[in-house]
């Protein structure tokens, strides 16, 4: 089966929202001011739909995130649970889990990717299933929180990150065949790092 959160995961977090147990305290600085997320203030909460896979299906699940305040400068941050991506109702496991499958073997495709026992995941009713592009578009969200979070490089990538980044790419390959252009292929190495490595980038 595809990897994916689980109803019961997500419940369990929807239970914390609604017992006040999810606190500012875990999130990053504020990224306008840099005011440590101790002094955020809760500001409002929002209703995300999550997409989960039962038995090859792709079903629902609503849950509340919840948004804080910085005190300092006024921005809103989402605090999201790990189980979730900034902008994605696909769930964490699943975008990582299927990216992961295509960036680290080098002879499937975005179509292989998605398919588990000949069959690919649908919706129960549209029957809409999850389309190959949609790892295409994963794998450039998390290249892109690798780049843009430079606390989950913070390890490896120290006083000058872009240019250490290159470095740390070098002994790492992709094969023609799975980029057309020279923006992409470094896309694809960084998730490939990233996965090599095990990091995780700061969703926040």
């Amino acid at each position: 089966m595809p990897p994916t959160a689980t109803y019961e995961q997500i419940k369990a977090y929807q239970n914390q929202v609604e017992k006040n147990k999810i606190t500012s305290h875990g999130l990053g600085p504020c990224p306008r001011c840099h005011l440590e997320s101790i002094f955020f203030k809760l500001h409002a909460y929002r209703e995300r739909r999550f997409l989960v896979i039962v038995d090859l299906l792709v079903k629902a699940v609503f849950c509340t995130l919840v948004r804080f305040r910085c005190t300092g400068c006024g921005k809103t941050i989402t605090s999201y649970p790990d189980f979730a991506i900034p902008h994605k109702h696909y769930t964490r496991q699943t975008i990582e889990g299927l990216s992961r499958a295509y960036v680290e073997n080098d002879q499937i495709t975005y179509q292989d990717a998605v398919m588990n026992d000949d069959a690919v995941p649908e919706r129960p009713v549209s029957g809409q299933a999850l389309a190959p592009s949609s790892v295409h578009r994963w794998i450039s969200t998390l290249a892109a929180l690798i780049i843009a979070h430079q606390q989950a490089l913070k390890k490896l990538l120290q006083q000058n990150p872009a240019a250490q980044l290159g470095t740390y790419l070098e002994p790492i390959q992709i094969p023609d065949k799975k980029y057309k252009t020279h923006s992409r292929k470094h896309c694809l190495l960084r998730c490939r790092w990233f996965f090599e490595n095990q990091f995780s980038p700061s969703l926040q």
